[in-house]
Formats: C-alpha cells, structure tokens, sequence
C-alpha cells in the first residue's frame, strides 16, 4: 500500500517560518528571556542562526531608505505635499516607489471629480510599473468615485477593464439611468430571488421594478424555496400577494410552522401528492430532525414511498437526515448509513459510515466500509491507520503491523499514532533545502519578491504577503524550494513556510516549523503550567506565525484569539474594561497560553478535549462527549467538525515536532491520548 498525506486548503495562506534552525537541546528554561520592550515581534532563533537583520543582507543604506519610505508615507497622510514630493524624487529607485504613486493616486482621487486626466494617469501607471494587482485596486477606486458622481457612461465604459471590479449594484443604477434596464431581465431576477437585504442602489431598484412589473412565476417560486431553505421565511411572506388561493394557504403554514414543524407535517393538509407538499414535506422533516432527530426520521420512513420525489430530492433529503444523525454521535446513525446507499461521488457521507462505525466499535463494518472509499482514498493515511486498527480489532495482528510499519515511517499525526501501536521512534527528522546557488542568486533579484522583503520591513505586511503570494502561482518545485529558504532569511518567515509547504519540502523542519516568539512562550508556559510544544503547535495551526492575521470570523493575532474571548480572559485575570492590542505578540501569546489552561481546568486536565475546545469551543466539545467513555483516537476522528477533527490532529502532530525541536525527542501521543470520559464524568 503506498500511503500519503492529504493537503486540506483553509482561508487563508497557512504558513510562517523562521531562520534555519539548529535542533535545541538545552532544556526549555535556558530559553528565558528579557520581556520585549516594543510591541515589534522578537523572533528568536536556533543556535548558530543569522540574526533577522543580518539574514537580510542590511546595509545602512537600505535601513535608511525604509525610514524614508515611511516619511513619504507620513508627509502623504499629513498633507505634506512638498515634503512628500522630495522624498519620491530621492526614492526614485527604490523597489516600492510605484506604492508611493498608488497611495498619492487613490488619495488624489478621492478628492476630485474624475475625468479623462484620472483615466490617462490610471493607463501611465499600469504601463510604468507593470504592477496588476496595484493597477486593479486604482481601477476599483476610479470606479468607485465614477459611481459617486454619478458619471455613469464612464462608469460602464471603465467596467468593461479586465481589471475592473463587477460592482453588481453600481452597474444595475448605471444601467437604468443610461436607459438600458427594464423590467425583470436575467441580472434582477438573479438579484432579485435572493433571501437578503440588498444594498443601495440595488434595493430601490429592486423595490422600484417590482412596482412596476410582475415578477415571473418561476422567479416568485425560486424566491420561495431559497427563502424557506436558508430559514428566512420573512423573504417568502412577501410572495403571498403573487399566489393563489391554494398555493398561499399551503406556504403561509410552511411559513408558520418553523416553530413547530410536526403539527403541520400530521395535519393531513401535505397529503396530496405535488410538487409543492413534496417541497414543503423534505424542508419541514430538516426543521423538525433539529429538534428531534429520530422522530423525523421515522416519520421519513414511513411516508418517503407514498410520494412521488425525484431522485435528487429522495437522495438529498434521506442524506440529509442521516448525516444530521451521524453529526449528533446518535447509535441509530450506524445502522442507517450502512443501510444508504452512497453515490460514487458522496465521499462525505462514505466517510461517516466509517466513523459511524468506529463510534460502534463495529471494526468489520470499518473494514467493508473503507474498502468501498476511492482507492486513491483507502491510500490516505488516517484510513490507512483505521484499517489497520480494525484488522488488529478482529485478530489480524500480522496483516495490522504490516500498515502499521509502513504509516510510521511518514512524519504525521497517523504516523506517529502507528509508531506508538509498534513502539517505534516517531519518523521526525530535519533535511534542509539546499537550493542552487545561482537560483538563490537569482530569485534575491527578482522584483516581485524583493518588494515583498521591502514590504515586510517597512511594516506593510499584508502587501509583503500579495507580493509573495502573486509570485509563487505556477512556479517550479526547485524555484519555491529557493524562494523558502530567501524567504527564511529575509525575515519573510510565514511566506517562507508557505513557499516551503508549496515545494512538498515535508521534513525541512526547522524551516516550516521554527521557534519563535521563544521568550513569550516560555513565559506563558511556566506561569499557567502549559507545555511550550503545545503552544508552538497551537500557534503553528492558528495563525502559522502571521502575527497581524485577521481571520474571516474576526479572530486576531498568533493564537487567534477573538475579542470577545480576549475580554473575557482580562477579566477571568481581573483586567476590567481591558483595551488592549492583540496583534501585539506577548499580549497575544499571554491571553492564548491563559486560555489553553482555562480549557484544560475545564476538562480536567485533558489535553485532547483541551485542543478541541480551544477551536470549537468548550459547550460544543461537552455536547460531543458520550454516556460512556471511549478511545480518544476514536473520539479525535469522528469530531463532527470538520475543521476541528483536522485541527486537534494537526495540532497534536505539530507539538511532536516541537518537543523534538526542544528537546531531541517528543513524548508519545498515545501518552497524551487518555481515555475521553463519558458525558457525565467532566
């Protein structure tokens, strides 16, 4: 069996990386450190490692040119015209001059009715520097205040650049008030059926074409099923006016009965056989499995052959309701899913057939179940593990350590669960890229990636992350290979992580698994009795070094904290009406390493339920927990979360490496894989 890690994609760039490394083998206290006096990230290698400075080549010169770009900057923003302007002739050369142009630019326009001059500096940008990405912002601002003075011809002619943006509703205004918009065409009716409040100008446009124009059958009927399917019955209620007798009684219960979805599916009212009661019968058994997961089910059972549902609809609304089963850790859940027949390309629900049976303990339902799974699936090694767990389960020792020896030769959450099975050494080693020379020469004079180790310097490290990002699509494995180890050595640590993880470089481990921020976190470790390899493992994951990452759901900083968890952390240590910044490392790394040992306090000392609540939250890990105890590897790989199954295994994993870093050898997992206690016992 050839095994191998799968790559999951997750929202934003995963990576962050550090100076080469040495292997430290001094204990962790001989890491203690002075507390930082700025809120500047201090980044603390390895022995024998360049300092951040030295590692970027820095000469006087170019310090003193970083200083100056921030100058320009601050006369910019301070309406320092004249001061401005002499520093951009004395940065003439410098490798982020054409951001000085883009941010005098964007400011200029934001103060003018733009015209044909506005247009002709947009075209003299994007032919001087050849910059797209930057050349597609000015677009967008040139659109923007386009739109705002209401030059709409202009406007549509502008949005016709391949570098524009679509701007759905400032085009639809465009549209109408230069005579090219009437009634419901494709572009309303696809705005229109949405279940949400749109934004001006598309709003009144929508209400004012709906005043005057009948909106068709087909998009008043799409209009209410999307509504009932995301549970916004207020967008439906609208559509009553549009509808039959009939047809309106039917959807004002279907509206109604979201609080109560079973006394409308047993009034009798849904007994005739159309397509509109097949409709409102498979929404109203999701609303209802909800609240009572088994009564739905059955009362899908019993009525599913009396009516005529498509396949689509048959299939989608049995899944549906299994999967909700299955997600609640309910035992029936086994028993229905090996009972569904799975489509070829449901990989999510064969999936949980497995771990429906893993929660069973049925290891030779595991077995048939993942020998049915895409055979370039069974080669993943967390199926791998489980087959070789079952097989050892139903006495086939031999067959087992044959899997078992295989997966512990690779450096992985599974790996090292299979060397424990063995008591073997946990396959962690460190091989260093070593890249061409003249490549490295090279890519240290490539301008896209200079501007990213310009950016980084002068603290703009959002757009030291476009820059890298935009340069790295399509490149050679030997070029993000060099591009790795530039990047480590310009200081460029998260993008160096990302280039190295790009270069399938697995084992370069003191390049994508560095040890920064030494001082915090040993700080942090010793005053709340943290493991420091658990909060290198956390950080890694969370935000993989990014110190000033924001996630989509307004998580911030190297731990990921939310604002609101920050709060209640300054107050859990009497910290009231707490204001602090949590972009800054220590404050960020103090809050986080607090919080870790909240959640460990919570479930008692349990560092499996700890991870995973310290990602999903503590309410949701008890409400994962069953009536009676089971084996955390068990529990780990049936998380109904997605995300949380992979991140406590990846967190896990990462703190083995750590250990490894810190201390030449990682404990065992299966050390800290303790039984999860039953629902009642935490």
């Amino acid at each position: 069996m050839m095994l191998k890690h799968k790559r999951h994609a997750r929202g934003w760039p995963l990576v962050r990386s550090a100076l080469l490394l040495s292997v430290a083998a001094a204990p962790w206290a001989a890491v203690v450190h002075a507390a930082p006096s700025s809120s500047a990230p201090v980044i603390e290698s390895g022995a024998g490692a360049s300092s951040d400075t030295e590692a970027a080549g820095d000469d006087e010169a170019r310090v003193q040119r970083r200083l100056q770009f921030n100058d320009a900057l601050d006369a910019l923003a301070s309406g320092n015209q004249a001061r401005f302007d002499a520093l951009r002739v004395a940065l003439a050369d410098y490798p982020l001059a054409s951001y000085l142009d883009y941010e005098q630019l964007q400011r200029q326009w934001r103060e003018v009715v733009p015209g044909g001059t506005e247009i002709d500096q947009l075209n003299d940008f994007e032919q001087r520097t050849g910059d797209s990405s930057l050349t597609r912002r000015l677009t967008r601002v040139l659109q923007k205040r386009f739109a705002d003075t209401e030059q709409w011809k202009t406007f549509l002619a502008l949005g016709k650049s391949r570098l524009a943006s679509t701007m759905n509703c400032e085009t639809l205004k465009a549209l109408r008030e230069t005579g090219q918009l009437d009634g419901f065409d494709e572009r309303i009716i696809e705005l229109w059926v949405q279940p949400r409040t749109h934004r001006e100008p598309c709003k009144s446009i929508l209400r004012d074409i709906e005043a005057r124009h009948t909106p068709p059958v087909p998009a008043i009927w799409e209009r209410i099923y999307q509504s009932m399917e995301s549970n916004k019955p207020e967008y439906a209620e609208a559509m009553l006016q549009y509808l039959g007798s009939r047809d309106r009684n039917l959807v004002r219960g279907w509206i109604d009965a979201a609080e109560s979805p079973q006394s409308f599916l047993l009034s009798g009212k849904l007994d005739r056989d159309t397509q509109l009661n097949r409709r409102i019968i498979a929404d109203l058994l999701l609303d209802w499995s909800r609240k009572d997961t088994r009564a739905a089910i059955g009362q899908w059972l019993r009525i599913r052959e009396r009516f005529g549902f498509s396949a689509d609809r048959h299939y989608d609304t049995s899944r549906a309701l299994a999967m909700r089963a299955a997600y609640r850790r309910m035992p029936e859940a086994h028993q229905w899913l090996q009972t569904f027949t799975a489509r070829a390309d449901d990989l999510e629900l064969q999936e949980w057939r497995i771990r429906t049976a893993l929660l069973a303990e049925d290891w030779q339902a595991v077995i048939n179940s993942i020998a049915q799974l895409p055979l370039e699936e069974q080669e993943e090694d967390h199926w791998a593990y489980w087959q070789a767990r079952a097989l050892e389960q139903t006495g086939r020792e031999s067959d087992a350590r044959t899997i078992y020896s295989e997966l512990a030769g690779l450096q992985s959450y599974h790996g090292f669960l299979a060397a424990d099975r063995l008591q073997l050494d946990y396959s962690i080693r460190d091989e260093p890229i070593v890249p061409d020379a003249d490549l490295l020469r090279q890519l240290a004079d490539e301008s896209a990636l200079v501007r990213a180790r310009e950016f980084h310097h002068v603290g703009l490290t959002s757009e030291s992350r476009r820059e890298w990002n935009n340069w790295v699509r399509g490149r050679s494995e030997s070029e993000l290979a060099a591009a790795a180890v530039l990047g480590s050595r310009w200081g460029l640590h998260d993008r160096a992580i990302y280039a190295a993880g790009l270069s399938n470089h697995r084992r370069a481990i003191s390049l994508r698994f560095p040890l920064l921020y030494r001082s915090e976190v040993a700080r942090a470790s010793m005053d709340n009795a943290i493991d420091p390899a658990w909060i290198f493992g956390v950080m890694r994951r969370e935000s993989a070094y990014i110190r000033d990452v924001r996630s989509s759901a307004g998580a911030i900083g190297l731990m990921q904290l939310m604002p609101r968890t920050a709060r209640y952390v300054a107050g859990l240590q009497g910290k009231k009406n707490w204001r602090g910044d949590l972009t800054e490392s220590g404050t960020n790394i103090e809050f986080g390493t607090f919080y870790l040992r909240h959640v460990m306090d919570r479930f008692n000392d349990h560092q499996v339920l700890a991870t995973a609540s310290y990602n999903a939250g503590p309410s949701r890990v008890g409400q994962w927990l069953q009536e009676g105890s089971m084996d955390a590897d068990i529990w780990i790989d049936t998380i109904p979360f997605t995300e949380t199954r992979r991140y406590v295994r990846a967190v896990l994993a990462y703190a083995a490496i750590y250990e490894h870093q810190l201390n030449g050898r990682p404990q065992r997992l299966s050390s800290k894989l303790l039984p999860v206690p039953a629902a009642s016992g935490v």
